[in-house]
């Protein structure tokens, strides 16, 4: 959570590291004959790993070299995790450390963030700000993700829990207005109307009261709008001459361009890439402000298109699992659809200096493993109906 802190930030990326590592070791303690199985998505970041070691080599970026031996080491432990834990294990485990992290942020950032919310700032661009220091960007990427575990975990059968996860999700709502971060806003509203799609889609139960939900919120739109039209314009810059309607989003434009000319002006970078962490402001000169961007700098055109195309499979297999099974899938398609949306306005899709950049990596291996073990199963159910009476009996005993 320091991880943007001027004073802080590199011994807490560390910090964050070295948990991860740590916890991994406990797991290797406890179970000495962890089988990890290498899906697609692990091949995928395995190999951009060597990638950056090679273009590391080739240019002598030494901070490309230990940056990408911090994320060999940092995966390596995701591996050991993703392998280790059950589904709900790690989706309560995750629920949890956001719940503190909530906490933390009450107690620490409460006074900050009641000032910031409250309207008619004479200037209100002095008053954005984050907890511990973080980018404006990242909250957005942060706490919506935050939106997304929360929303999509289950807290057990006990009275408290509509209404901690309700509190929940509002104060990271107030934390991201505060920031001004619309950016993750508008990746919340658009992950939201998915949901709502595909409720109504499958003629779910949940569809009349996402309905009467509607309603309300509506007939609340038309009866405040004034007051809330006035509010969201201050809140989010939307009448300012540099982030407002006005600009037509130009400054991200212009940086999204110089990033394509800066892709197209290169010689054999284009297809490898530049290293890990080699897309930063003193190496290409300006912000690259889009996970896809950055992810085409650092790491060449075809392995981003390769990164992609695993996305794309995973949602697509992880949205017709969830549909009946729930649970991790419908999380991991949920917060793959949030973070796929707000990289278009960040660099952090693939990155391990942030609590959900951790996540992402979390859930990616994890649904990549699970998908290719239930592509298998069938397979092994096909042979067992091709063999003998008495062979078949037995394999049914094994399963």
């Amino acid at each position: 959570m320091y991880s943007n802190d001027e004073k802080y930030a590199a011994a807490a990326q560390m910090l964050g590291v070295g948990l991860m590592v740590a916890s991994a070791l406990c797991f290797m303690v406890g179970n000495h004959r962890i089988k990890v199985a290498l899906s697609l998505f692990d091949g995928i970041m395995l190999f951009s790993i060597l990638l950056s070691y090679g273009t590391a080599a080739a240019t002598q970026e030494t901070y490309v070299f230990a940056y990408t031996t911090v994320f060999l080491i940092t995966y390596l432990a995701i591996l050991i995790i993703t392998n280790s834990m059950q589904d709900d294990e790690m989706m309560h485990c995750l629920l949890a450390s956001i719940l503190i992290i909530l906490a933390l942020v009450l107690i620490v950032f409460g006074s900050k963030l009641l000032v910031a919310l409250a309207p008619g700032a004479l200037r209100r661009w002095e008053l954005r700000e984050a907890p511990f220091g973080m980018h404006p960007n990242l909250a957005g990427f942060v706490y919506g993700g935050f939106i997304i575990i929360i929303a999509n975990t289950s807290l057990g059968s006990g009275k408290w829990r509509i209404l901690i996860k309700t509190v929940a999700i509002a104060l990271c709502l107030a934390v991201m207005l505060a920031a001004s971060a619309r950016g993750g806003l508008l990746a919340v509203a658009l992950t939201l109307s998915i949901y709502v799609f595909g409720q109504v889609l499958q003629a779910r139960s949940s569809t009349l009261y996402l309905g009467i939900a509607g309603i309300a919120l509506f007939a609340i739109l038309i009866l405040f709008w004034d007051h809330i039209a006035a509010y969201a314009a201050e809140m989010l810059d939307l009448n300012s001459k540099e982030r407002g309607v006005e600009s037509g989003g130009t400054g991200r434009v212009d940086i999204w361009r110089r990033g394509i000319e800066f892709i197209g002006s290169r010689s054999w970078e284009i297809f490898l890439g530049s290293g890990l962490r080699s897309a930063t402001m003193d190496n290409v000169g300006f912000p690259t402000e889009s996970s896809y961007i950055n992810i085409t700098i650092e790491s060449g055109l075809f392995l981003t298109f390769a990164l992609l195309c695993c996305f794309l499979y995973m949602l697509k297999r992880a949205y017709a699992l969830q549909l009946n099974r729930g649970g991790f899938f419908r999380l991991a398609f949920y917060a793959l659809i949030f973070a796929l949306f707000q990289s278009v306005f960040n660099r952090y899709l693939i990155a391990i200096g942030n609590p959900f950049s951790l996540c992402i990596l979390l859930f990616s291996s994890r649904l990549s493993s699970r998908l290719a073990a239930r592509s298998s199963f069938p397979q092994q159910r096909s042979y067992a109906s091709t063999t003998p009476s008495q062979p078949r009996l037995q394999l049914r005993k094994q399963w």
